[in-house]
């Protein structure tokens, strides 16, 4: 038995087509990232209530499609995704993490819980600790299936990165924040930034002094999104980051390359390995959250998510103080949405 065979086997899934680099010539043939983004709402859409996971396999370049049924592995298949059929009993990790959200909002999370939600790849609900599995860890996942859960130590504990000091894109007062994505409501434009930026600071200006707008907005305390009014004649927002033109904002799926521009770290890129997760930043729940795994600073707070396509992401929010640099995010959609804005796009 192959290394991919025994992994598959342990995992209870079953590969239909090619499980290795070298594709078999019937299997799908290998997928740019951006293909992978336009083809993701089909895949997922023919395995209907039977899907079972999403993600892109960097490895191979093939958009990974997990299903319950068999009926739907042709469908998927012919699209040119790779269909995986789970063949273990049926799971539901989503339901699992619905059950973890309740209990935090009862009685609040373990300090040592980092973030937890569900892992594609394994339909396992992924538990990340920052610390040792105490008993308040333990009482946390009391009842729940030990088959459906997979619980990882070493993670870092997440920390909001705003910055009371150094050089960022943009401050109100003594607040140093990032600059995320432009967006804008019929013909008033807005700055996309992290909503604990904008908690009580509602005057923007950059970082050399020009004043960017007054009002800020904040959402929910759920939801870390702000947004900052432009109301300075001097400024023309741009559907950029950087050298990266904004196209639009399909989810790309976890495996995917990202790249954070930071005020304080820059450009930097890894890979989305998760979404939906819930975050546990010292107490305050954040949920629906994406994390990445490339490295992120204080100060890069708002700081935009975009794909080398173009595909907006998120908005940074923090990160992990570990060797893995987890950084997470709050997906693009959520926070337009909560402000009534549409992203500028190109």
């Amino acid at each position: 038995m192959t290394a991919a065979a025994a992994l598959a086997a342990l995992s209870g899934v079953l590969l239909v087509g090619p499980a290795s680099a070298a594709p078999a010539p019937s299997g799908p043939a290998p997928l740019s990232e951006a293909a992978a983004v336009d083809l993701l709402p089909m895949a997922a859409a023919a395995a209907g209530s039977a899907l079972a996971g999403e993600w892109f396999d960097p490895a191979t370049s093939r958009l990974m499609i997990g299903t319950w049924d068999p009926a739907t592995v042709d469908a998927i298949g012919a699209l040119g995704a790779t269909p995986v059929l789970r063949t273990r009993p049926r799971l539901d990790p989503a339901a699992l993490q619905r059950t973890l959200d309740e209990r935090a909002a009862a009685g609040g999370l373990p300090p040592e819980v980092a973030d937890y939600g569900v892992d594609e790849a394994t339909q396992h609900l992924d538990v990340a600790l920052a610390g040792p599995r105490t008993p308040a860890v333990d009482a946390l996942l009391a009842g729940i299936d030990p088959a459906a859960l997979q619980v990882r130590t070493g993670a870092g504990g997440p920390a909001h990165h705003a910055d009371m000091s150094g050089g960022d894109t943009i401050k109100s007062g003594y607040e140093k924040c990032t600059l995320g994505f432009n967006a804008r409501a019929g013909r008033q434009d807005w700055i996309l930034t992290a909503g604990h930026c904008t908690r009580g600071n509602p005057d923007w200006q950059s970082e050399d002094g020009v004043p960017i707008g007054s009002g800020a907005k904040s959402a929910s305390a759920d939801l870390d999104a702000g947004a900052i009014p432009v109301t300075d004649p001097s400024w023309t927002p741009q559907p950029a980051v950087g050298a990266t033109t904004v196209h639009g904002s399909r989810e790309a799926p976890v495996g995917s390359t990202v790249c954070l521009t930071g005020a304080t770290s820059g450009r930097v890129c890894g890979q989305i390995t998760g979404r939906n997760r819930s975050v546990n930043f010292d107490g305050q729940m954040q949920n629906g959250m994406g994390v990445a795994s490339l490295c992120s600073r204080e100060g890069d707070s708002g700081g935009p998510y975009i794909t080398p396509a173009g595909q907006a992401q998120g908005i940074h929010s923090g990160g992990g103080d570990d060797g893995g640099c987890a950084s997470y995010f709050t997906p693009v959609g959520p926070a337009l949405r909560a402000f009534g804005l549409t992203l500028d796009t190109a």
